[in-house]
């Protein structure tokens, strides 16, 4: 891994911490996040997975996708809603 992907890593874990921070407030089923990536092709392989309690409905789903949007912002980088994958966490302690 150079250098530059590792400062991109970095910093894509860190707007993804924010994110999902974030979406802890504002959806009330949302646990974690978690993601999977080629750095070389980062906009074209990002997928992001949303860890959850109970099936998001699809106004939680767009709030998840816009605010995970805003930060990847920063790194002039978005997720199409194809990109977006809910994994239901359930009869799990949690």
């Amino acid at each position: 891994m150079t250098k530059t992907e590792k400062r991109l890593e970095k910093q894509l874990i860190e707007l993804l911490t924010q994110a999902c921070e974030q979406l802890k407030d504002e959806i009330p089923h949302f646990l974690y996040l978690s993601h999977t990536a080629s750095l070389k092709k980062l906009q074209q392989t990002l997928v992001i997975e949303l860890f959850c309690s109970h099936s998001l409905t699809a106004s939680e789903l767009a709030i998840a996708s816009s605010t995970v949007n805003v930060y990847l912002a920063q790194l002039s980088c978005a997720t199409k809603p194809s990109s977006l994958k809910v994994t239901l966490l359930t009869g799990q302690k949690l």
